[in-house]
């Protein structure tokens, strides 16, 4: 068997000697022969590359279900079992007072999404509360119930406010910030910024349907907040995509009608069905750390 091998590999050498001779003679030859020996680099090197890019993106789908499967969302709080934490700086929000060039309601099919368009200087942000970047508004989703608990006690919407950092080094890429809405707290009207979306969704009443909203500023709709926030790392999920997220829950608990509520309850999925309940199921926080943040 090895004297075969011996053998061919010989010829072959042979061969190839006999060509390269004749190609130092001929200029269209050595042309020929380069364009011969790069098909045949790119026959190795091509598939190569194809399994390195599925083995990568294995990899890294894999880590994310991993990591998403350690820090399910969401979770019942138990204010009794919080840690709670000192702040060394409040949490700071930047240009969520600023008018942005336009806003877009969006219903995907599983839930109703905000997101908005101005110039990256003056795109809204978080900083200090404990992060260790600058987080950048991405858009805000709506959970009808809400998905998030406190004391076992159920409300009725949750305002999901997606941030993205894009500076490599920080331990978290995502934050989102939820606020609770419950029937009965505050004025009987329910939360009156929170207008600005459902006098609107019966525009976007059907999934993959759209609109521009005339703009208003955030802070009218996302009551910012320095401190007295609850903190854990979980998921975000807006129907679309999962990502691994750490969570900055409002201790505030917001107002909203039972009109208000009826209105993102008429909205329609993916089947054609209403949205009466989009809300993921509760899920325990294992030996996940539950913080209460203070300043």
């Amino acid at each position: 068997m090895l004297a075969s091998i011996y053998d061919f590999w010989l010829q072959f050498m042979q061969g190839f000697s006999f060509v390269m001779r004749y190609t130092e003679r001929s200029k269209l030859l050595r042309v020929l022969v380069c364009c011969v020996l790069s098909m045949a680099i790119l026959n190795i090197v091509w598939p190569l590359f194809c399994v390195i890019k599925a083995v990568t993106k294995y990899i890294v789908t894999w880590r994310l279900k991993m990591k998403l499967a350690r820090q399910p969302t969401p979770i019942s709080i138990v204010r009794s079992a919080t840690r709670r934490t000192m702040l060394g700086s409040p949490l700071v929000w930047h240009y969520y007072d600023k008018l942005p060039i336009a806003m877009l309601l969006e219903n995907n099919g599983s839930t109703v999404i905000l997101r908005i368009s101005c110039k990256w200087h003056s795109m809204p942000h978080l900083s200090g509360g404990g992060l260790a970047g600058k987080y950048h508004f991405v858009e805000a989703c709506f959970k009808w119930g809400a998905e998030h608990s406190i004391d076992a006690q159920k409300f009725s919407l949750e305002m999901q406010v997606l941030h993205r950092c894009h500076q490599g080094s920080v331990p978290f890429e995502c934050v989102a910030v939820s606020y609770l809405f419950a029937h009965g707290h505050g004025h009987g009207h329910g939360h009156g910024p929170l207008n600005q979306i459902t006098e609107s969704l019966r525009c976007v009443a059907h999934p993959n349907s759209h609109m521009e909203l005339p703009p208003f500023d955030l802070a009218s709709l996302m009551s910012p907040f320095g401190s007295s926030f609850y903190r854990y790392e979980g998921t975000y999920d807006n129907g679309g995509q999962v990502l691994p997220t750490l969570w900055l829950i409002c201790s505030e608990i917001f107002a909203i009608s039972a009109v208000q509520s009826s209105q993102f309850r008429a909205l329609h999925g993916i089947d054609g069905k209403r949205i009466n309940w989009n809300a993921r199921p509760e899920q325990p926080l294992g030996n996940r750390c539950l913080s209460f943040y203070t300043f």
